[in-house]
């Protein structure tokens, strides 16, 4: 990402990420983090599943294409992060208490909550009713939300199964506008790990429009690696130009308009930039 080899690098890897990602059937009956995640997809490899997501995605969508979006952050100071003509302004759900709740947020431009599941207990499904009210807010005020739904690496099969269950549950309230899944991971992330609940998001949430990928927290690598596995949007601050990811630099999470579409393309799909809440550009030169 940090320069002409570095993407060339990056998209190679990504056009083999499925068979790279992908263990032999015995491996994939032995990691039991990972097959016990989708009971109805236990006869599957990884392999497979992707294979499944990756059209599920694209049968929704019309075609085999992903997307990323210049955005706006409204910060807990009230202050603006992101260029002024984003098309996708947004608020994280822990900074609405600062700023005076959704209908401040709204007012100020927001139009897109970012989180909720994070406010769930250690071992508990779901958020607590008062974590639920500013994207039942939202809602009503024609705002949509993206849930941000954490995941650890070896954490109880249980506990993640009941998480997806739950957000399932969520997905189908009419007082809530869920327009996305963020999986976000709490620790390093796991590769094969990662992949699969990707996956299975696509395809045991089909009330939830998108799966998105947060490039920050995953890695440039492995969201590229995602893509191939039902995710649909890159997720990450996109600038004009930034500077070499060197020294205090090396974990900066911006992405340029270019680095966006060299990981799509790499991973084998048509990078489409997005104007709107459902709304792309046909392709991005």
């Amino acid at each position: 990402m940090s320069g002409a080899g570095s993407d060339a690098e990056t998209s190679a890897a990504a056009k083999t990420a499925t068979a790279s990602a992908a263990p032999s059937r015995d491996a994939a009956a032995g990691a039991t983090s990972v097959a016990a995640v989708a009971p109805s997809y236990a006869s599957l490899d990884l392999f497979d599943l992707g294979r499944r997501a990756t059209e599920a995605r694209n049968g929704r969508l019309g075609g085999p294409w992903a997307s990323f979006v210049r955005s706006r952050q409204l910060l807990s100071t009230g202050a603006w992060r992101g260029p002024r003509d984003a098309p996708e302004s947004y608020v994280e759900a822990a900074d609405l208490p600062a700023l005076g709740g959704w209908d401040a947020a709204r007012a100020a431009g927001v139009t897109l909550l970012v989180g909720g599941g994070e406010n769930a207990s250690n071992g508990e499904a779901v958020a607590p009713s008062e974590a639920l009210e500013p994207h039942i807010a939202a809602a009503a005020a024609g705002g949509r939300s993206l849930w941000r739904l954490p995941y650890r690496a070896g954490e109880p099969l249980s506990q993640r199964r009941a998480r997806v269950e739950a957000l399932r549950a969520l997905a189908r309230r009419s007082d809530l506008a869920l327009w996305g899944v963020l999986p976000a991971p709490a620790g390093e992330p796991q590769g094969l790990d990662t992949l699969h609940l990707v996956a299975t998001l696509r395809l045991e949430l089909p009330e939830v429009a998108h799966v998105a990928l947060d490039v920050a927290a995953l890695g440039p690598r492995l969201a590229q690696m995602a893509l191939g596995f039902g995710a649909d949007e890159l997720w990450a601050p996109i600038v004009s130009e930034r500077a070499l990811r060197l020294g205090a630099n090396a974990k900066n999470p911006a992405m340029t308009r270019k680095e966006a579409i060299v990981l799509i393309r790499g991973a084998g799909l048509v990078p489409r930039e997005r104007t709107g809440p459902e709304a792309y550009s046909e392709e991005s030169p």
